[in-house]
């Protein structure tokens, strides 16, 4: 699909990451001399995406003074999520709001080799997830279970009846003609008052109603941050992204 918008899902108070998340948002945590923050919007603006939507609440401020309106020749779009405290469910139903074409839904707090996000745009599906089959289901991982090349259900833990499984990277591209729907699961969701929770679980919904597909990491390197020792870990990405020659210095 054509992706042309981008939602990043940076709200979070991020919790497991104090005391860094005390006075900063995740998503502005420094990995290599660049935030993820800055990571993602270069990535998209350099993958042909004109306009991103970011999802700010937690010291929110300070990401829109970071960054402003625009990124290189990328437009950004800022959407406040004022129960930010509440389930990311919010978030992504604030995001959803004023898309207008296919659009790529990331978390923030994810560190990527660019090829990983670029395989995901070039999916013809009218949904895409992005999926690490190599991962192990511990119950912390965000798993994804599939069949006949069909994504079918996202949780912490998904099983081993599938034709394959993996954990999600947190990204996952919708067309704009199944928009509508998207924002029909959300809807439903929030009008029954079920917002203290992941939304992860809106989109085992919105599985049963889009044909979502999916395309792998493979080899390439990515880690998500959670907790401190998750930087640990990404500075190991970091070098191998340095050995791959796309990460200067």
């Amino acid at each position: 699909m054509s992706v042309r918008e981008a939602v990043i899902m940076a709200a979070g108070v991020g919790k497991r990451l104090k005391p860094f998340t005390e006075k900063h948002p995740k998503s502005l945590l420094d990995v290599g001399g660049r935030t993820l923050l800055e990571r993602h919007l270069a990535n998209l603006e350099a993958a042909g995406v004109e306009r991103t939507t970011i999802v700010i609440g937690h010291f929110g401020d300070q990401i829109r003074d970071r960054f402003g309106a625009r990124f290189e020749e990328m437009a950004i779009r800022y959407v406040e999520n004022p129960r930010y405290t509440r389930g990311s469910i919010l978030s992504m139903h604030a995001g959803l709001d004023g898309l207008r074409q296919s659009a790529v839904f990331m978390d923030a707090d994810v560190l990527y080799h660019p090829e990983i996000l670029r395989r995901l745009l070039r999916s013809e599906a009218p949904g895409c997830f992005l999926l690490d089959p190599s991962a192990k289901e511990t119950g912390e991982e965000m798993m994804i279970g599939t069949r006949g090349g069909r994504c079918l259900k996202i949780a912490r833990r998904v099983g081993a009846d599938w034709d394959k499984a993996g954990e999600g990277v947190g990204f996952f591209a919708l067309h704009e003609s199944w928009l509508w729907i998207a924002r029909q699961v959300f809807d439903d969701f929030l009008r029954r008052g079920v917002v203290d929770c992941e939304y992860e679980d809106a989109l085992n919904a919105l599985m049963q109603e889009v044909p979502c597909a999916f395309v792998e990491t493979g080899d390439l390197p990515w880690t998500e941050i959670d907790f401190p020792e998750d930087v640990a870990k990404a500075e190991k990405v970091l070098a191998r992204l340095k050995e791959m020659g796309v990460e200067r210095g």
